[in-house]
């Protein structure tokens, strides 16, 4: 994910915290996993069943996770063999874009 974001010129300074989130998270982490936006919540809650395998305080009701996670969790939620990863990943990018769309816009 983190190569597929440098090839589009995602900036990763759009994405916005929620407060009382650690400014100082990796953007693509806080993205992925950590993002409290409500339409990333919801892509979230449709791609469940690709989270709670890898983390348990994930679930419907809190698709988001409260604590820093480490390189080689990220590294293996991302390396699952599960096609619907990637639609999940594209239609994360199309959120991510489309806010930062909006930005420029504003």
């Amino acid at each position: 994910m983190f190569s597929m974001l440098a090839r589009t010129g995602f900036e990763p300074a759009v994405v916005e915290t929620s407060p009382g989130e650690d400014v100082h998270v990796q953007n693509e982490v806080h993205a992925l996993l950590i993002c409290q936006d409500h339409p990333v919540c919801e892509l979230r809650k449709h791609f469940s069943f690709l989270f709670t395998p890898f983390f348990e305080d994930f679930s419907a009701a809190r698709p988001f996770l409260l604590q820093q996670v480490n390189n080689l969790l990220v590294n293996d939620f991302l390396s699952q063999q599960n096609n619907r990863l990637f639609l999940f990943l594209s239609e994360l990018m199309d959120l991510l874009v489309a806010g930062r769309d909006q930005s420029a816009a504003d």
